[in-house]
């Protein structure tokens, strides 16, 4: 067994990310999430849905601590693969042993590569002493807890720091000499080439060259008359090239890659120890570096040149017919599901008639029958009725039939491909990431240094475009008024064909550029910030990370509280300042921030079913379609009925529920009717725009430290 301690992030929204990343994979015939591998919590905890929430609500309790996430990992060599009460207690042992028993834990277990590995994700926050426990050395207390489960369950035994002595029973740690005999023995990777493939489960070049090379350089050796061109000869072939320091050590390059080891590691045999060395020396006569013939590897300079030329046109000839030829594939596949399409549309719109019809003569057969008028009428409505109910449903199938045959975007079509075995799509895909690393270098050449940058998060991907929300940003500025106002009234936009940044003046000059990664914004007046604000978080998601100065960052989280906008920042010293703000703030701000932040579940959240774990943002929503005391007493009414799913109609435009978890805690699910989003979202901006302009009415303006100017 092996144990290796990942590093820490250092950031609030660890804990999510890292949950994310090992319960949630995506499913590779219909794309939504599901659970990834075995996941047990610890008693402390209520279940998987609130891990991250509950970890990060106890680690906020201790502001000492910067990090309280700790995640390490234990793997089994292949072919060994414990049971599942054999790695429970393989954990549970290694927690008992760091200290962390009694701390906020979280087993997964994961069965996707060679060998099977399980990771624990632990706070290291005790959940009721609220103190921050970080063991000294836990990477040599891990390794002595791997010897004694190896003992107990007799696995086969991995080097490392600590060996298991049979006779006192208990891990002790090994000499230095044992480790270098053990690696000697092995040819064991050492420093940084052990550590890349320690964290990273592949072979470094250090191996490689010693399984490789290092044979064929012994062999080549031993041969008489042998030269330094020889052995350069040898290497280039392996796109290796051994350069001489300074010093008069050796370094074995790779050119492909611009990575050096030393000749001493990985050719032991000859360049290991100043009498090896010299042995070398003498044999192969003066040093004389590489020439450039030999580097090339190329039997004469301008030939290889020349034939370079040649190769690479015919090469990107091909990749262009390539290129080609799969993008007339794509047309052809987009063109046919467009036609499946419109033919669905056809057939809904022929059956939809049928059931017209249907009612038609229905309705002729009750009037014609020898019925009193009174049953002729119930009649007559029953069949209304139910032939409303099966036009809804058609029109249901019909749309979800078209979701289903409507075509892929080019980037997901080609990526499908590529995991078909396509060798034109993974080419496409490369040439892709190419693209977007050349953008985003030429990007960050343009950033001005003394602006604010405002983008997603590193481990997330953008989100919605801005040109998808401008209409109804458009729309909602109508209804706003002062600040709002001027923000819509002085917006000029400018798109630079070149690079596609699309630049916004406001007061006359320009404040603000959206460049599609980021939002910049380039004067700290209030209204610039707000408006990018409010633009980065309808283009990535509520989470957004800020770079600037700490003049900038202090504005950003003022603005962020007196405008009612709810953001989660990835600084940790910008979300803690926003959460002092909010003590200090109004209590309609933070109305109007919580306000913010359903808005933009629903405007994100392509779900019709939204779960709100807390009740205020249930009431909330369901005040801005009714009083708020019938709110609240509704959701009252829900808490305390018996029925399994109590749910109720609210003003025919959604449907809201209490469920339940298995802890037995509350939750409400809120279903949304067809049709009825945008009125719904129409209803949420302007509450919150009417709690933010009472909030503003009464607002005391910060002083110049408080408020960053």
């Amino acid at each position: 067994m092996t144990a290796k301690v990942q590093p820490a992030r250092q950031s609030s929204g660890s804990f999510k990310r890292l949950l994310k990343y090992l319960t949630e994979e995506r499913d590779a015939d219909t794309g939504k999430p599901i659970l990834r591998g075995d996941v047990v919590v610890s008693d402390n905890l209520a279940g998987l849905d609130t891990v991250a929430v509950q970890m990060e609500g106890i680690a906020f309790l201790n502001p000492r601590c910067k990090d309280a996430l700790c995640h390490y990992e234990l793997s089994w060599p292949p072919g060994e693969r414990p049971t599942r009460p054999q790695w429970i207690d393989c954990a549970t042992h290694t927690l008992k042993a760091l200290g962390y028993r009694d701390h906020q834990f979280m087993l997964v277990a994961h069965d996707d590569r060679k060998h099977f590995h399980i990771h624990i994700m632990v706070n290291k926050v005790h959940p009721e002493t609220f103190k921050a426990h970080t063991p000294y050395r836990n990477w040599l207390t891990l390794d002595a807890a791997m010897r004694v489960l190896e003992a107990k369950y007799g696995w086969t035994h991995t080097a490392g720091p600590t060996r298991w002595d049979e006779q006192s029973k208990q891990a002790v740690r090994t000499s230095r000499s044992e480790r270098n005999a053990l690696r000697s023995a092995r040819q064991l990777p050492t420093g940084a080439a052990a550590k890349y493939e320690h964290y990273h489960d592949k072979e470094s070049l250090q191996t490689y060259i010693r399984r490789e090379m290092a044979p064929r350089v012994r062999q080549l050796l031993i041969r008489g008359n042998v030269t330094w061109d020889d052995l350069h000869i040898l290497l280039s072939k392996a796109h290796l090239r051994l350069e001489k320091g300074e010093s008069g050590g050796y370094t074995v390059l790779a050119t492909d890659h611009n990575i050096r080891v030393k000749a001493s590691d990985v050719f032991r045999n000859n360049f290991a120890g100043k009498v090896k060395r010299q042995a070398t020396e003498t044999a192969l006569g003066p040093w004389a570096p590489a020439s450039t013939y030999i580097q090339t590897s190329a039997p004469h300079p301008a030939q290889h040149s020349e034939r370079n030329v040649t190769l690479r046109e015919e090469r990107k000839a091909q990749r262009r017919q390539d290129r080609d030829a799969l993008m007339a594939e794509y047309n052809q596949y987009r063109n046919r599901q467009r036609e499946v399409c419109r033919g669905i549309t056809a057939d809904g719109r022929k059956d939809s008639k049928n059931l017209l019809e249907v009612l038609r003569q229905q309705k002729k057969e009750i009037r014609a029958s020898a019925l009193s008028w009174p049953d002729k009428k119930v009649l007559l409505s029953q069949a209304a009725a139910h032939s409303v109910l099966e036009v809804h449903s058609l029109k249901l199938s019909i749309q979800k039939r078209r979701q289903e045959a409507f075509p892929k975007n080019l980037r997901t079509w080609v990526a499908d491909r590529a995991n078909e075995g396509d060798a034109r799509a993974a080419a496409q895909l490369r040439g892709w990431r190419y693209a977007d690393q050349r953008n985003q270098r030429r990007l960050d050449a343009t950033l001005e240094p003394s602006a604010l940058h405002i983008g997603p998060p590193p481990d997330c991907d953008s989100g919605t475009d801005w040109a998808d929300f401008e209409q109804q940003r458009l729309a909602d500025q109508q209804k706003q008024q002062a600040l709002a106002n001027q923000i819509a009234a002085t917006r000029i936009w400018t798109i630079n064909r070149k690079t596609g940044d699309v630049s916004y003046m406001l007061n006359g000059r320009v404040s603000v550029i959206d460049r599609g990664r980021l939002v910049t914004v380039l004067n700290q007046d209030e209204e610039a910030i707000v408006f990018g604000l409010e633009m980065a978080v309808q283009k990535y998601g509520s989470r957004i990370a800020c770079t600037g100065s700490e003049k900038w960052k202090r504005m950003v989280t003022w603005c962020a509280i007196r405008h009612g906008i709810f953001a989660q920042f990835t600084d940790p010293e910008m979300q803690g300042a926003f959460h002092q703000e909010q003590l200090l703030a109004h209590p309609l701000q933070l109305r109007a921030g919580r306000l913010h932040s359903i808005e933009t579940r629903l405007r994100t959240e392509g779900t019709e079913d939204l779960i709100f774990t807390d009740e205020t943002d249930a009431s909330l929503l369901l005040s801005s379609l009714q009083p708020a005391a019938q709110s609240r007493q509704l959701l009252e009414i829900l808490k305390t009925s018996q029925q399994p799913e109590p749910k109720a109609n609210v003003g025919g435009k959604l449907t809201i529920a209490l469920v339940r978890s298995s802890t037995g805690q509350p939750a409400f699910k809120v279903s949304i009717h067809e049709g009825k989003r945008q009125e719904i979202i129409d209803r949420v901006a302007q509450l919150r725009q009417t709690a933010y302009l009472a909030s503003r009415n009464n607002f005391r303006m910060p002083s110049n430290e408080r408020g960053g100017r």
